[in-house]
């Protein structure tokens, strides 16, 4: 029987992947070197960082000025211009009001995962915030779903996940989860890839308590 819900964060209850193009975009042009879209895209697609990224393109900058200055415009994004996507405030309203317990799993890291969660008043609905970068292994390893059921002193079959990315995805089953899949349009990743998932839906307005209890 379900009893935790394991959310996502980025493109799953927040609309961030535009800020994150956007910030690190802004930091790299700042320098010369403006991202396309399609490139920041493949770069996460396949798992790359910043510092890579600057190896592959053989870009005079230094990795960690990059990364401080991204960081700070990303705070200032979360604050000004970030929205929650459609559906996660009733959804969340939902499934507290019928005792289920909630965490986040994310890649993002701890600090913007506390201000977004702040910022939209969502503290009390969170029993767990859980960064891939603080566990060993990063998802599609199953590390940082399998440390939220520890946390939340469950077994993996009690959980459900929802995720819009491969990673996630794979990670989530790995773990022995069950994963509903709200893909996010704006990442622009191929729906066939999500082949697994026990349910795809196009937005969060779509899931209920009832679909989680079966």
């Amino acid at each position: 029987m379900i009893s935790v819900v394991i959310f996502d964060l980025d493109g799953v209850l927040v609309d961030s992947q535009p800020l994150q193009y956007q910030s690190y975009n802004e930091v790299f042009s700042k320098y010369g070197h403006q991202i396309a879209k399609k490139d920041w895209l493949e770069w996460i697609h396949h798992g790359m960082d910043h510092t890579q990224l600057i190896k592959r393109e053989k870009l005079p900058l230094d990795p960690k000025v990059i990364h401080n200055e991204k960081m700070l415009l990303y705070a200032q994004l979360i604050d000004s211009t970030m929205v929650l996507k459609s559906g996660v405030k009733e959804l969340i309203d939902q499934l507290v009001n019928n005792q289920y317990r909630l965490c986040i799993a994310s890649a993002s890291r701890i600090e913007s995962i506390e201000q977004i969660v702040k910022k939209f008043a969502l503290e009390a609905s969170f029993e767990y915030l859980l960064s891939d970068r603080d566990i060993e292994f990063p998802k599609p390893h199953p590390h940082i779903f399998l440390e939220a059921a520890r946390l939340m002193g469950v077994t993996p079959e009690e959980c459900v996940v929802i995720e819009d990315s491969l990673a996630g995805l794979r990670a989530a089953k790995a773990a022995g989860m069950r994963c509903i899949i709200c893909p996010d349009p704006w990442m622009d990743e191929p729906l066939p890839d999500y082949t697994g998932a026990d349910m795809m839906v196009k937005s969060l307005d779509e899931v209920t308590v009832e679909m989680i209890q079966g």
